[in-house]
């Protein structure tokens, strides 16, 4: 017998949001959010939200793990395991290290002291 619920499911905006919440809490700031996917199964329906590795001037550098949320309720149901992210985040920038930091240069904001 398969149960349907009344309940209408979250949108991909109310995901991002309860992601982001998360992500800042746990991971900081240099975490950003992908585009979100919709992942069923036989048990519910899920929204994957990527989790991707920002740096200044450069954007994107790839993708360190993924939060899974449930479309009914909105809960967050699982994620790849804080300290792998941060692994997969340092092996990222480790690979990308001078792209990263010629891209941070170039971008860098330079504020002149006032004059006195």
């Amino acid at each position: 017998m398969m149960v349907t619920s009344l309940k209408k499911p979250i949108t991909v905006d109310e995901a991002v949001n309860a992601v982001q919440d998360f992500v800042f809490n746990q991971l900081g700031n240099l975490i950003g959010l992908g585009q979100p996917l919709r992942v069923a199964s036989g048990l519910q329906s899920m929204w994957l939200v990527p989790l991707v590795l920002t740096s200044p001037g450069y954007g994107i550098v790839g993708v360190v793990g993924g939060v899974m949320v449930d479309m009914e309720f909105g809960h967050i149901v699982g994620w790849t395991p804080l300290d792998e992210v941060r692994e997969n985040a340092a092996k990222l920038t480790d690979a990308h290290e001078n792209e990263l930091e010629s891209a941070f240069q170039l971008h860098r904001v330079y504020v002149s002291p006032s004059a006195s």
